[in-house]
């Protein structure tokens, strides 16, 4: 009750250029962790800096203030103005959020990555809209995540029957696979691995499960990750009335910002990653190439339920179309080929 009163307080404050205004922004990522600490902090710093000291963002880490789960309803209904958030949470309020993170996906940088999430950003603006939120496109650069086992995998026949940590689309790919997809918390997945409750996850990169520890409870790394390339770790979600109120100069420090969070992501933090491999091999953990045609037949599964969900509602079936196009601009033209036959096998491109 106090978290909700404060907040809606802070949301009907109004301000005009060069007066004082407080929000919240809430974040899935911990504090102390490489995904939180080199981004929600310099966001909040850097609209200081824009607005002379005016404008302030307290920001809060993963379920401090209520379950990550929530945050879409807390930010439409202006309990807290502001999130950087994965929107692959909110699988519930529209099929599209499934493809926050699409099975297959065949890029590999940050400018790749952002070439995507813009010309696919008005599909998933119009579905916040529907609820009153104001949605500004990817916060940062989240590189692609790892693949960590304890069984060792040297073909695609390996993933049978292994118990696999994933969630959403990541689970029903692996699924095809002919793996079991286990749900585990993220805070759980060490002991997971430890205890041999799941065999393995992909799950962020070398840089933050390093911090998690997870290199000690992994003997392999299988590469390359078969479910999804580079992605947004946050997108950035502002509740549409607290967004409208905001005078021009402050949007604009909003937006300024939110460009240097994605350039610290996509340099910085991309380099810290790199350099993060290391500690992984230091502890032993083997890294396991799968074959070439092993690797093309799973992205071939991966396009094939692409194609079939692709018809589970219009947005879905828009958001395929434009990616296979994104696909073929940046040259991924047989990738592209491949989704638009199992589109087209599944009930054509267009409803």
């Amino acid at each position: 009750m106090l978290v909700t009163g404060c907040s809606t307080g802070l949301l009907n404050q109004t301000a005009e250029d060069g007066e004082e205004l407080r929000w919240r922004i809430v974040t899935h990522q911990v504090p102390g962790t490489s995904r939180y600490d080199s981004t929600i902090p310099l966001f909040a710093e850097k609209v200081a800096e824009e607005t002379d000291g005016k404008f302030v963002i307290e920001h809060f880490g993963g379920g401090t203030l209520f379950p990550i789960t929530e945050t879409y309803d807390n930010v439409a209904t202006g309990t807290v103005q502001a999130a950087a958030v994965f929107s692959g949470y909110w699988t519930n309020k529209d099929p599209v959020f499934n493809l926050a993170s699409i099975p297959g996906d065949p890029l590999q940088t940050a400018e790749e990555h952002y070439t995507r999430s813009e010309a696919l950003e008005p599909i998933f603006r119009e579905v916040y809209e529907d609820s009153g939120i104001e949605y500004l496109g990817a916060f940062d650069y989240g590189p692609t995540e790892i693949f960590m086992s304890d069984a060792r995998i040297d073909s695609l026949d390996d993933f049978a029957g292994l118990n696999l940590r994933a969630t959403g689309v990541a689970g029903l790919y692996f699924d095809r696979l002919g793996a079991n997809a286990v749900s585990i918390a993220p805070p759980e997945l060490y002991t997971a691995l430890q205890l041999g409750t799941v065999d393995g996850a992909e799950f962020n990169d070398h840089l933050v499960n390093a911090e998690m520890g997870l290199h000690e409870v992994t003997d392999y790394l299988i590469e390359p990750v078969l479910h999804t390339g580079p992605t947004s770790d946050k997108d950035l979600i502002i509740n549409e009335k607290a967004w409208d109120s905001l005078p021009a100069s402050y949007q604009q420090a909003v937006l300024t910002a939110q460009e240097a969070t994605r350039q610290a992501g996509a340099s910085e933090y991309a380099e810290a990653n790199e350099e993060a491999a290391q500690i992984w091999a230091d502890a032993g953990v083997e890294t396991v190439e799968l074959p070439a045609e092993d690797v093309a037949e799973a992205r071939l599964i991966a396009f094939e339920w692409l194609g079939e969900f692709a018809h589970g509602s219009d947005r879905s079936l828009r958001y395929v179309n434009e990616y296979t196009k994104v696909l073929r601009e940046l040259g991924y033209d047989h990738e592209a080929e491949a989704i638009a036959a199992a589109v087209e096998e599944n009930g054509g491109s267009d409803r």
